[in-house]
Protein backbone atom coordinates (compact mmCIF):
# COMPACT_ATOMS: atom_id res chain seq x y z
CA UNK A 1 0.00 0.00 0.00
CA UNK A 2 1.13 3.56 -0.75
CA UNK A 3 -0.08 5.97 1.90
CA UNK A 4 -0.50 9.48 2.66
CA UNK A 5 -0.08 11.02 5.44
CA UNK A 6 -1.85 14.70 5.22
CA UNK A 7 -1.56 17.34 7.54
CA UNK A 8 -4.42 19.91 7.59
CA UNK A 9 -4.38 23.75 7.38
CA UNK A 10 -0.55 24.67 7.03
CA UNK A 11 -1.10 28.42 6.96
CA UNK A 12 -3.79 28.50 9.82
CA UNK A 13 -1.02 30.13 12.66
CA UNK A 14 2.29 29.45 13.95
CA UNK A 15 1.52 26.74 16.34
CA UNK A 16 0.09 24.49 13.41
CA UNK A 17 2.67 25.47 10.48
CA UNK A 18 5.63 24.58 13.46
CA UNK A 19 3.59 21.93 14.20
CA UNK A 20 3.28 20.30 10.51
CA UNK A 21 7.22 20.87 9.97
CA UNK A 22 8.01 18.86 12.83
CA UNK A 23 5.15 16.03 12.15
CA UNK A 24 7.31 15.82 8.65
CA UNK A 25 11.05 16.37 9.58
CA UNK A 26 10.76 14.15 12.90
CA UNK A 27 7.91 11.77 12.27
CA UNK A 28 5.94 9.93 9.28
CA UNK A 29 3.83 12.85 8.31
CA UNK A 30 4.43 13.42 4.18
CA UNK A 31 1.53 15.65 2.76
CA UNK A 32 0.09 19.30 3.70
CA UNK A 33 -2.44 21.67 2.63
CA UNK A 34 -2.24 25.30 2.52
CA UNK A 35 -4.55 27.58 3.57
CA UNK A 36 -3.75 31.07 1.75
CA UNK A 37 -6.29 33.12 3.56
CA UNK A 38 -4.74 32.86 6.91
CA UNK A 39 -2.61 34.63 9.77
CA UNK A 40 0.03 31.82 9.09
CA UNK A 41 0.07 31.50 5.64
CA UNK A 42 3.75 33.79 4.65
CA UNK A 43 5.00 31.84 7.51
CA UNK A 44 3.94 28.34 6.40
CA UNK A 45 5.28 29.59 2.63
CA UNK A 46 8.57 30.06 4.12
CA UNK A 47 8.83 26.88 6.36
CA UNK A 48 7.81 25.37 2.87
CA UNK A 49 11.18 26.50 1.30
CA UNK A 50 13.15 24.74 3.75
CA UNK A 51 11.41 21.59 3.24
CA UNK A 52 11.30 20.63 -0.36
CA UNK A 53 10.04 17.53 0.23
CA UNK A 54 7.03 18.00 1.76
CA UNK A 55 4.09 17.76 -0.73
CA UNK A 56 1.77 21.06 -0.40
CA UNK A 57 -1.57 21.06 -1.92
CA UNK A 58 -3.81 23.97 -1.37
CA UNK A 59 -6.50 23.75 1.34
CA UNK A 60 -9.74 25.61 0.02
CA UNK A 61 -11.43 27.39 2.58
CA UNK A 62 -15.20 28.93 1.92
CA UNK A 63 -15.99 28.51 5.68
CA UNK A 64 -13.60 30.58 7.51
CA UNK A 65 -12.94 34.31 7.98
CA UNK A 66 -12.84 36.98 5.26
CA UNK A 67 -12.93 35.90 1.30
CA UNK A 68 -10.77 37.44 -0.98
CA UNK A 69 -13.53 38.45 -3.18
CA UNK A 70 -16.26 40.46 -2.91
CA UNK A 71 -19.23 37.51 -3.34
CA UNK A 72 -22.10 38.20 -1.28
CA UNK A 73 -23.36 34.85 -0.76
CA UNK A 74 -19.99 33.59 -0.04
CA UNK A 75 -20.66 35.34 3.85
CA UNK A 76 -22.86 36.15 6.67
CA UNK A 77 -24.05 39.13 7.41
CA UNK A 78 -21.10 39.83 9.73
CA UNK A 79 -19.05 39.52 6.78
CA UNK A 80 -17.26 36.48 7.60
CA UNK A 81 -17.82 32.73 5.54
CA UNK A 82 -20.27 30.29 7.14
CA UNK A 83 -18.85 27.08 7.97
CA UNK A 84 -21.11 24.35 6.28
CA UNK A 85 -23.00 22.66 9.15
CA UNK A 86 -23.87 26.49 9.95
CA UNK A 87 -25.40 26.74 6.58
CA UNK A 88 -28.84 28.12 7.06
CA UNK A 89 -31.44 25.91 5.36
CA UNK A 90 -32.52 28.68 3.17
CA UNK A 91 -28.95 29.64 2.19
CA UNK A 92 -27.92 29.55 -1.37
CA UNK A 93 -24.40 30.45 -2.93
CA UNK A 94 -23.87 31.61 -6.18
CA UNK A 95 -21.61 29.53 -8.38
CA UNK A 96 -20.19 31.81 -10.22
CA UNK A 97 -19.50 33.91 -6.92
CA UNK A 98 -17.78 30.39 -5.60
CA UNK A 99 -16.21 29.35 -8.99
CA UNK A 100 -14.41 33.19 -8.50
CA UNK A 101 -13.49 32.89 -4.80
CA UNK A 102 -11.30 29.12 -6.02
CA UNK A 103 -9.62 30.65 -8.05
CA UNK A 104 -8.63 33.58 -6.67
CA UNK A 105 -7.62 31.24 -3.53
CA UNK A 106 -5.47 29.35 -6.49
CA UNK A 107 -4.08 31.65 -7.95
CA UNK A 108 -2.54 33.27 -4.35
CA UNK A 109 -1.25 29.81 -3.83
CA UNK A 110 0.39 30.35 -7.25
CA UNK A 111 1.71 33.63 -6.40
CA UNK A 112 2.99 32.79 -3.01
CA UNK A 113 4.63 29.34 -3.63
CA UNK A 114 5.59 29.91 -7.58
CA UNK A 115 4.47 26.08 -8.16
CA UNK A 116 1.25 24.28 -8.21
CA UNK A 117 0.20 22.81 -5.60
CA UNK A 118 -0.24 19.26 -5.77
CA UNK A 119 -3.69 18.41 -4.61
CA UNK A 120 -6.61 20.51 -3.70
CA UNK A 121 -8.55 19.69 -0.45
CA UNK A 122 -11.41 22.08 1.67
CA UNK A 123 -11.43 23.22 5.16
CA UNK A 124 -14.00 21.68 6.82
CA UNK A 125 -15.13 19.28 4.46
CA UNK A 126 -16.55 21.84 2.27
CA UNK A 127 -15.92 20.47 -0.98
CA UNK A 128 -18.24 16.82 0.30
CA UNK A 129 -20.76 18.87 2.26
CA UNK A 130 -21.92 21.73 0.44
CA UNK A 131 -22.96 20.33 -3.49
CA UNK A 132 -22.32 24.12 -5.15
CA UNK A 133 -18.57 24.06 -3.38
CA UNK A 134 -18.15 20.69 -4.24
CA UNK A 135 -19.16 21.50 -8.14
CA UNK A 136 -16.81 24.55 -8.23
CA UNK A 137 -13.90 22.64 -6.49
CA UNK A 138 -14.20 19.81 -9.31
CA UNK A 139 -14.14 22.45 -11.89
CA UNK A 140 -11.57 23.72 -10.97
CA UNK A 141 -9.37 20.53 -10.29
CA UNK A 142 -10.16 19.02 -13.58
CA UNK A 143 -9.31 22.95 -15.08
CA UNK A 144 -5.49 23.14 -13.62
CA UNK A 145 -5.51 18.95 -13.66
CA UNK A 146 -4.67 18.14 -10.19
CA UNK A 147 -6.06 15.74 -7.32
CA UNK A 148 -9.00 16.60 -5.53
CA UNK A 149 -9.60 14.82 -1.92
CA UNK A 150 -12.16 12.61 -1.36
CA UNK A 151 -12.98 13.10 -5.25
CA UNK A 152 -12.39 11.01 -9.03
CA UNK A 153 -10.32 13.65 -11.18
CA UNK A 154 -9.38 13.05 -14.56
CA UNK A 155 -6.91 9.94 -15.33
CA UNK A 156 -5.17 9.97 -11.46
CA UNK A 157 -5.64 6.90 -10.10
CA UNK A 158 -8.27 6.89 -7.24
CA UNK A 159 -7.01 7.60 -3.36
CA UNK A 160 -8.88 6.26 -0.67
CA UNK A 161 -9.86 9.23 1.82
CA UNK A 162 -9.45 8.07 5.22
CA UNK A 163 -10.16 9.94 8.61
CA UNK A 164 -11.92 9.41 11.65
CA UNK A 165 -15.13 10.20 10.65
CA UNK A 166 -14.77 7.23 8.01
CA UNK A 167 -15.88 5.36 11.19
CA UNK A 168 -17.89 7.16 13.09
CA UNK A 169 -14.94 7.27 16.15
CA UNK A 170 -13.60 9.97 18.00
CA UNK A 171 -11.43 12.14 16.59
CA UNK A 172 -7.61 10.68 17.52
CA UNK A 173 -5.55 8.63 15.52
CA UNK A 174 -5.64 5.63 17.62
CA UNK A 175 -8.34 4.29 15.08
CA UNK A 176 -5.77 3.47 12.79
CA UNK A 177 -4.44 0.41 14.07
CA UNK A 178 -7.79 -0.91 14.70
CA UNK A 179 -8.90 -0.23 11.15
CA UNK A 180 -5.48 -0.84 9.48
CA UNK A 181 -6.50 -4.28 7.79
CA UNK A 182 -9.85 -1.98 6.77
CA UNK A 183 -7.76 0.76 5.57
CA UNK A 184 -5.13 -1.37 3.03
CA UNK A 185 -7.69 -2.39 0.94
CA UNK A 186 -7.30 -0.13 -1.55
CA UNK A 187 -3.56 0.56 -3.17
CA UNK A 188 -3.37 4.59 -2.92
CA UNK A 189 -4.69 6.06 0.54
CA UNK A 190 -5.14 9.54 2.35
CA UNK A 191 -5.45 9.86 5.88
CA UNK A 192 -6.28 13.05 7.62
CA UNK A 193 -4.25 14.91 10.61
CA UNK A 194 -4.29 17.98 12.30
CA UNK A 195 -0.80 18.00 14.25
CA UNK A 196 -0.07 21.00 15.63
CA UNK A 197 1.22 23.20 18.60
CA UNK A 198 -0.92 24.73 20.85
CA UNK A 199 -0.51 28.44 21.13
CA UNK A 200 -3.39 31.23 21.97
CA UNK A 201 -4.39 31.55 19.07
CA UNK A 202 -5.44 28.49 18.15
CA UNK A 203 -7.20 28.48 21.69
CA UNK A 204 -8.95 31.20 21.05
CA UNK A 205 -9.86 30.35 17.39
CA UNK A 206 -10.54 26.48 16.94
CA UNK A 207 -12.31 24.36 19.23
CA UNK A 208 -10.12 21.67 18.03
CA UNK A 209 -6.92 22.84 19.70
CA UNK A 210 -4.95 20.60 22.32
CA UNK A 211 -6.09 17.77 20.54
CA UNK A 212 -3.94 18.71 18.01
CA UNK A 213 -0.81 18.06 20.27
CA UNK A 214 -1.56 14.82 20.85
CA UNK A 215 -1.85 14.37 16.97
CA UNK A 216 1.90 15.54 16.85
CA UNK A 217 2.82 12.92 19.49
CA UNK A 218 1.29 10.46 17.77
CA UNK A 219 2.87 11.08 13.97
CA UNK A 220 6.01 11.15 15.75
CA UNK A 221 6.48 8.76 18.05
CA UNK A 222 8.32 5.82 18.12
CA UNK A 223 5.21 3.54 17.71
CA UNK A 224 3.59 4.22 14.96
CA UNK A 225 7.12 4.65 12.76
CA UNK A 226 7.75 1.14 13.66
CA UNK A 227 4.00 0.04 12.94
CA UNK A 228 4.05 1.45 9.58
CA UNK A 229 7.69 -0.10 8.72
CA UNK A 230 6.39 -3.35 9.80
CA UNK A 231 3.38 -3.43 7.55
CA UNK A 232 6.14 -2.43 4.65
CA UNK A 233 4.25 0.86 4.23
CA UNK A 234 5.15 2.81 1.42
CA UNK A 235 5.01 6.86 2.05
CA UNK A 236 4.01 8.81 -0.79
CA UNK A 237 2.42 12.35 -1.65
CA UNK A 238 0.04 13.26 -3.96
CA UNK A 239 2.83 14.08 -6.23
CA UNK A 240 3.60 10.27 -6.59
CA UNK A 241 -0.08 9.08 -7.19
CA UNK A 242 0.06 8.30 -11.07
CA UNK A 243 -2.00 9.02 -13.77
CA UNK A 244 -4.17 5.43 -15.11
Amino acid sequence: MKLIINGDDFGYDRGINLGIIDAFRMGVLTSTTLMVTMPGTEDAVKLKEQYPDLGVGLHLNLSLGRPMTTGKTLVSASGDMIKPRQLPADHHYDLNELREEVHAQYQRYLDLVGEKPDHIDSHLFSTDEVPEIKQAAIELAEEVDLPLRHHRIGKYSPVTFISHHTYDLAPDLDYIYDRFEDITQSEYVEIMTHPGYVDQYLLDHSSYNTQRAGELDFLTGQTFGDFLRDQNVDLITYGQVPKL
